[in-house]
């Protein structure tokens, strides 16, 4: 399972370095093309909670979860937060603009106009009925070229004085090579793939995986650094506020944090290529 992954690496080891050649760039000599979509970006947050006296109901997708949360970032992807039993789950995938209409593929569509502040949402989930509710919209303002979604090109996972490096992020992969190094994995891991990794300029750290599923933290990048807060308090697992360093090699995005593997120190490092 991928949080269980996620917890003995700590997820504060999304890691250091891994390109061995090549001089690092700095800011003025790398430049990463504006993503295509940083007109619509930004972060939906619907009023009201379940449904009680003086609340207002929140859209429900097919299944009976109610939406709390949506993002639509840079590069084109959208995340959902959706609600069931007071469990917050994050669906992930691609989205479409057709003037205030926004298809987000694989969930259906909404509706709402506005650059900031309260706006009328109408959401209308596949196979659900169309609800028009407040929220607020925060837009995305591009100050920093980080600001995008990325694909994973390379992984070094390093713990004490193993290490290894992965094409992609594959977290099979990566439990195969801690068990083979010693370290207790107890829970079964998925043979599952991060799709994307995307830092938003609304506040979102957001891991897309390739099942449609997704984690989103909060946070906030200063200069070269990304502090971080995971959202879903209720992943069976506990997630601690971490922090990343940003840095730029030959053209990839270099996202470097400090991890703990069952008491032993260890990094996650990965190297990732933009998405426009």
């Amino acid at each position: 399972m991928k949080k269980s992954l996620f917890a003995a690496l700590a997820l504060g080891a999304l890691l250091p370095l891994l390109v061995a050649c090549g001089t690092k760039n700095t800011d003025t000599d790398t430049r990463f093309e504006n993503p295509r979509f940083i007109q619509y970006a930004g972060q939906l947050i619907p009023r009201g909670g379940a449904p009680a006296p003086a609340q207002q109901a929140l859209p429900s997708a097919a299944d009976g979860a109610d939406v709390v949360f949506i993002e639509l970032t840079e590069s084109g992807l959208y995340v959902i937060g959706l609600a069931t039993a007071g469990e917050t789950t994050y669906k992930a995938g691609n989205y479409s603009v057709n003037g205030q209409v926004y298809t987000l593929n694989g969930y259906g569509t909404i509706e709402f106009s506005g650059d900031s502040g309260e706006v009328d949402l109408k959401i209308t989930p596949n196979g659900g009925s169309a609800t028009t509710l407040k929220a607020t919209f925060t837009k995305a303002s591009v100050t920093d070229m980080a600001y995008r979604g990325y694909t994973v090109e390379k992984t070094r996972v390093v713990a004490g004085p193993a290490g290894a490096d992965f094409t992609g992020l594959n977290f099979k992969e990566i439990a195969d090579f801690l068990r083979n190094n010693g370290f207790d994995l107890t829970d079964e891991v998925k043979d599952i793939k991060v799709a994307s990794v995307s830092i938003t300029a609304a506040g979102s750290f957001i891991i897309a995986y390739s099942d449609g599923s997704a984690d989103v933290a909060t946070s906030v990048l200063s200069g070269s650094i990304l502090a971080y807060n995971w959202r879903a308090e209720a992943m069976g697992y506990s997630f601690e506020t971490g922090k990343g360093s940003i840095s730029y090699l030959d053209g990839k995005c270099i996202l470097s944090l400090s991890a703990r593997v069952n008491g032993t120190d260890g990094s996650v490092t990965l190297v990732l290529s933009p998405m426009l």
